[in-house]
């Protein structure tokens, strides 16, 4: 499950992970891979939970989407394979998951989401490289300060999901093979390295 030893700890009376549970349906490895440090489990929840759970400007499946194309970008298993799982337990209504997550331009999504989307992957990919002008654009889809902010913030938090479930060698909560193949990334089992 991780490259770490976890610590003995009861996952049924951590509270932190039972909200967890709560709020996903399930416990993700990418926590279960962080008991040595179960003190930091909770803020990076809260933290986590407050942008991309909590309501708020943009609407919750602009921001999966925006975790998606992001660590489909970052060529992250692990994450891509939980959130296509997330978008379809919380049955948001669109084209699959992994089909968003590897070429979102190629799907019947709104423009402006595209839009919002390519934003997302060039701040992901070259974040020197953002300007005024990309901010503006955004806004010629009448997209408000608090969403380009919130967008901004997935992307930070996508990479850094990205970047822990690499360090620790989490594993897939779900069968990824699906997405494997989508990103072209070979099976852990094949490689010899975990998913991530």
């Amino acid at each position: 499950m991780s490259y770490l030893e976890r610590a003995p700890l009861d996952e049924d009376a951590f509270p932190p992970f039972r909200q967890i549970r709560e709020t996903f349906g399930f416990l993700p490895n990418f926590f279960r891979a962080q008991t040595l440090r179960a003190d930091l489990v909770e803020p990076q929840m809260n933290f986590i939970g407050s942008i991309m759970v909590g309501e708020g400007a943009l609407a919750r499946r602009q921001k999966e989407y925006i975790f998606l194309v992001t660590s489909a970008a970052n060529l992250s298993t692990y994450c891509v394979t939980a959130h296509c799982e997330i978008v379809r337990m919380l049955g948001i209504e669109g084209p699959e998951p992994e089909l968003v997550a590897i070429n979102h331009n190629a799907t019947d999504i709104p423009v402006a989401d595209k839009a919002l989307l390519n934003f997302a992957l060039k701040l992901n990919a070259t974040p020197k490289k953002i300007e005024a002008d990309d901010i503006d654009a955004l806004r010629t889809y009448d997209f408000t300060d608090q969403q380009i902010l919130e967008a901004i913030l997935m992307v930070g938090i996508s990479q850094y999901a990205t970047v822990v479930s690499f360090g620790l060698g989490t594993v897939p909560d779900f069968d990824s093979a699906r997405v494997e193949m989508v990103l072209g990334v070979p099976s852990p089992a094949l490689s010899g390295t975990r998913g991530s």
